[in-house]
């Protein structure tokens, strides 16, 4: 499959172009990108037929910032009323085989038009790809994808376990809690689902921990530890939310987040404050090659344009600092669904 889509979030596609430009000039491919700005997805087109295939299973999904879904495909298919299931099981055939299937569309207001289509498709395509071969249980870890543009066209594509989101659309759906105390709980909910894996847990997020929030007020991000059984000092000269405190779990300082220090190493920094995003990015690195915390989750408010650009140097500034205290890390950047205008970056000393 000569082709790459990425999903992403509407109005992100130049910075998603331009990250998938480099990552494939990283790995020797070279193409270019077609987009339709707001249009929530991009079309990476290479001359080597199996281009896009080789370069997915090279890369590590977690270090793909703006791309919600990456897959493989070959050329648009064409669909003709009353035949769209055999178009696309056609298609199919020449593509490895899968161990299951699913059909998407872009974020967006317009494709959610298609939800009524989607639907009547589901069952018939699901049977027919049962029927032809083209689904066997041995295919382990690969997948199928229909991304639908409209009723007439739709690329057929394939992703690897590997390098790809597990949830429809790429994107992770959350409930907010009842007693929230605001709506950007939710980032960080979903930036420890993404981040920090499953078999770890039971050694990265534990009762009796100790973290900081700086920008804290009024608690979005300090209510994800409270309810952990982590104590937390919430750095912040805004009020925070009263439940919150009566935890007793949290201590609330007001100062500057620029300036405050521990009194000693703690376990988590988060940081969800609105500044300039080299300024967060060298104040996160200082943190971690000081040895305040060995765990690190924060956003970064990204500018209108050039965003890929921006974040690029951040990280590049954060990596020569903690390179220059001879800290061994890992890191991983990511533009959220819960998140808007910025991305989340976690990083941990190994």
């Amino acid at each position: 499959m000569k082709n790459i889509i990425a999903y992403c979030r509407s109005g992100f596609e130049k910075d998603c172009a331009a990250e998938l430009s480099d990552l494939a000039a990283s790995k020797g491919f070279y193409g270019y990108a077609k987009l339709e700005e707001n249009s929530g997805y991009v079309v990476f087109c290479f001359e080597q037929e199996d281009a896009g295939e080789s370069l997915i299973q090279q890369l590590n999904f977690n270090r793909i910032i703006f791309a919600r879904q990456i897959i493989a495909a070959n050329d648009l298919i064409s669909l003709e009323q009353g035949g769209r299931v055999e178009s696309l099981l056609e298609a199919a055939r020449a593509l490895p085989l899968a161990e299951e299937i699913c059909i998407e569309t872009a974020d967006t207001n317009e494709a959610k038009s298609l939800s009524g289509l989607i639907k009547k498709l589901d069952k018939p395509l699901r049977e027919g790809w049962k029927r032809s071969g083209v689904l066997r249980k041995k295919a382990v870890g690969v997948r199928h994808h229909v991304f639908m543009l409209d009723g007439q066209s739709a690329y057929l594509g394939v992703s690897y376990v590997a390098c790809r989101s597990e949830f429809p659309m790429g994107i992770r759906r959350l409930r907010f809690p009842a007693a929230g105390p605001s709506r950007s709980t939710l980032k960080l909910e979903e930036a420890f689902l993404q981040f920090v894996p499953q078999q770890t847990l039971q050694d990265d997020l534990i009762e009796g921990m100790t973290a900081v929030d700086l920008g804290a007020a009024p608690g979005g991000w300090t209510y994800q530890f409270v309810k952990r059984g982590i104590h937390v000092i919430a750095v912040d000269n805004g009020p925070m939310q009263k439940e919150l405190m009566s935890t007793g779990l949290v201590q609330h300082e007001k100062a500057d987040g620029f300036k405050f220090e521990p009194p000693q190493t703690v376990d988590w920094l988060v940081c969800d404050m609105v500044e300039r995003p080299v300024k967060v990015a060298d104040l996160m690195a200082n943190w971690l090659a000081r040895g305040f915390t060995r765990r690190a989750v924060f956003n970064l408010k990204l500018p209108m344009k050039k965003r890929y650009q921006e974040v690029g140097l951040c990280l590049a500034n954060m990596e020569s600092l903690l390179k220059k205290a001879k800290v061994r890390y890992e890191y991983q950047v990511k533009h959220l669904y819960h998140d808007r205008e910025e991305v989340t970056v976690c990083v941990m000393v190994k």
